[in-house]
């Protein structure tokens, strides 16, 4: 199968290395130039260029829009809609299906348990913005999948800073700095592990037919069951051979006196909900029937802080006790 890629950001990158170890061919459309990799066509350029998209999606037998816009409501509103529209006109004009990953943040209001097609429930202006894309894709006539995950773990997360658990804990950790928790750090909370989404993702793509026959499906990414983020803690700092520290927690009150002075605290503020309470997300119809079973809670973490530690021992040149994970 071919698959257009757009975007190679954490999402973006473990859909073309799963794509490529299952023998599918993969095309990727990404702003910025990058080197030349085996097995890759790569177009560079703006979505929204309408030429360059249809360069892009030539041959294409289904789309992963994996693209995001900086972490501002504001700035999502102005950006995504017109994108997200732009990829399902090309897509309905070659016949192919889209292939979207989403958040919980449409669903903030039942995030305590998640049930695959509760009604969106949106908290803050993220999360309404989320509602009108999934409305978007819903009444559109290209064949939409919408592929629901929770906070995301695995190696392609680190050195992003855009994986609050391994940006704020693992990373931390690897570091010797004190882990912060933004939330209840008993809660549970669900995390979704990268790979398991472009498994599913791919999977997706390959029998949208089947899985969004009357044309959209919001569906769940499997994911492990929730565990809290002081599990997490004591667990990453056994498998990296480092000191437990106690973990810095921001109060959700900090957070709210924030918000009015500083744009992340603002955006963090929204989606306190799903961090100062338990974030589950049951499984769906993709686990419970296509049999794609989640990478267990330990196994996903392991990974996360294998590739954490091998970062670190390539940016410092060393080997410390991080060696024991590597």
């Amino acid at each position: 199968m071919h698959h257009l890629v757009i975007g190679e950001g954490q999402i973006g990158r473990a859909i073309i290395e799963g794509a490529l170890t299952d023998g599918d061919t993969v095309t990727v459309l990404r702003r910025t130039a990058v080197p030349p990799e085996p097995g890759v066509r790569r177009v560079t350029g703006d979505l929204l260029d309408a030429g360059v998209l249809e360069e892009a999606a030539s041959g294409a037998e289904a789309i992963h829009a994996c693209f995001h816009a900086p972490y501002d409501a504001r700035v999502w509103a102005r950006e995504l809609p017109p994108r997200e529209l732009a990829v399902l006109d090309t897509a309905a004009s070659a016949g192919i299906p889209v292939v979207f990953p989403e958040s919980m943040y449409g669903f903030q209001g039942g995030a305590s348990d998640l049930a695959e097609g509760s009604p969106l429930s949106p908290r803050d202006a993220k999360g309404e913005i989320r509602g009108q894309l999934l409305a978007q894709r819903r009444i559109h006539d290209a064949r939409t999948l919408s592929l629901v995950a929770a906070d995301l773990s695995g190696p392609t997360t680190v050195g992003t800073g855009a994986a609050v658990v391994t940006a704020m804990l693992i990373e931390r950790i690897a570091a010797g700095s004190r882990p912060i928790v933004v939330g209840d750090p008993a809660a549970p909370h669900a995390l979704t592990f990268v790979p398991d989404l472009a498994a599913a993702m791919l999977h997706a793509a390959r029998h949208a037919d089947r899985l969004a026959p009357d044309g959209d499906a919001v569906l769940h990414a499997p994911s492990a069951p929730a565990r809290s983020q002081a599990e997490l803690i004591t667990a990453a700092s056994a498998l990296l051979g480092a000191r437990g520290r106690r973990p810095l927690v921001i109060p959700r009150l900090a957070v709210r006196a924030l918000a009015p002075l500083n744009s992340f605290a603002r955006e963090l503020h929204g989606i306190a909900g799903l961090w100062y309470a338990p974030c589950v997300l049951r499984p769906g119809i993709l686990t419970t029937q296509a049999e794609l079973q989640p990478t267990s809670w330990e196994d996903a973490l392991e990974a996360t802080v294998r590739a954490t530690a091998r970062a670190i021992a390539r940016e410092t040149g060393q080997v410390t006790g991080h060696a024991a994970v590597v």
